[in-house]
């Protein structure tokens, strides 16, 4: 409240400064009023109700395996891979190409459905 006071006094002394200007001493308290930090005080009873009604801290992340990093590498080579063989590939079971593709899907599909199951207790 004391701020806005003090800035209602600015203007009026602003304004009857004719030297000056009324918009340029308008421009001069907007400018301070913006540039003031208020202060802000929190009592640590309230800080302690926000914590209290927080929800509990779940356990952190934890690292990757080495058997997922590396399912997680083939799943993006075979990828790589599907997309080279299907330049080549024609829907046809006498095509090399084509016999790849559907096992490097078969695959894919493996390590994903591996990759996406929770590994329980650990």
């Amino acid at each position: 409240m004391e701020q806005s006071d003090r800035i209602w006094k600015d203007e009026a002394r602003c304004g009857a400064d004719e030297g000056r200007g009324a918009e340029e001493g308008l421009e001069a308290a907007i400018q301070r009023a913006l540039e003031a930090c208020p202060a802000v005080d929190v009592s640590e009873s309230f800080a302690a109700r926000v914590r209290a009604s927080l929800p509990a801290r779940t356990r952190p992340c934890r690292r990757r395996s080495r058997g997922q990093m590396a399912g997680i590498l083939s799943a993006a080579v075979l990828v790589m891979a599907m997309c080279w063989l299907a330049q080549r590939a024609q829907p046809s079971f006498a095509n090399l190409a084509f016999d790849l593709e559907l096992a490097m899907m078969a695959e894919l599909s493996g390590v994903a459905a591996w990759l996406g199951m929770r590994h329980s207790g650990r």
